[in-house]
């Protein structure tokens, strides 16, 4: 799970840490995103009221080679295919949670072939002042490789969140491991 919740400082810290541990209690009832974020939604809305979160879920199977992802407001992960050009996942994204409302949340199921890359991050990583967020898209399209996840994660912080950074920022990538 990568999330972001709305606000700044000690109070949003707050709201994420019993987000995180909400989650973790979800995922031991249910292996299906879209309920885990629908759980989620209804736990910000009684016990975080005024709190809007953004989040990205998914669940790797054991043999990491697909996973079922639900959006909640929050931006697509990108995947890179060995040998490819990284790329944004189109994927239905829902409501923010702590909406209040009671619309269903989806998954999808995305496919992770040998040796692929998926890197999911917050807005922080990709939005600058004055900047159009697809702008930060397009750099961070273009600095993600099909490489060990704890290299890419550093050489796209290194690349993207040098300077200008005036939100928090959060990444995680998952490789699949290459054919042998």
């Amino acid at each position: 799970m990568v999330g972001d919740v709305s606000g700044h400082g000690l109070p949003a810290a707050v709201v994420m840490g019993r987000l995180r541990s909400a989650l973790r209690a979800y995922a031991l009832e249910c292996d299906d995103p879209a309920d885990a974020l629908m759980r989620l939604d209804r736990k910000i809305h009684h016990f975080e009221t005024g709190s809007l979160a953004t989040a990205l879920y998914a669940m790797i199977n054991p043999e990491r080679d697909r996973f079922v992802v639900s959006l909640a407001g929050h931006p697509p992960p990108a995947l890179v295919r060995p040998g490819e050009p990284a790329e944004l996942l189109t994927l239905p994204v829902d409501l923010p949670l702590g909406t209040g409302t009671d619309s269903s949340r989806r998954n999808t199921v995305v496919e992770l072939p040998p040796g692929a890359l998926l890197a999911c991050y917050t807005d922080g990583l990709v939005e600058r002042r004055g900047q159009p967020i697809d702008d930060g898209l397009k750099r961070l399209i273009s600095v993600l490789e099909a490489a060990d996840a704890e290299y890419v994660c550093a050489s796209v912080m290194l690349q993207l969140a040098a300077s200008d950074v005036t939100d928090d920022i959060a990444m995680l990538t998952v490789r699949r491991p290459p054919p042998r």
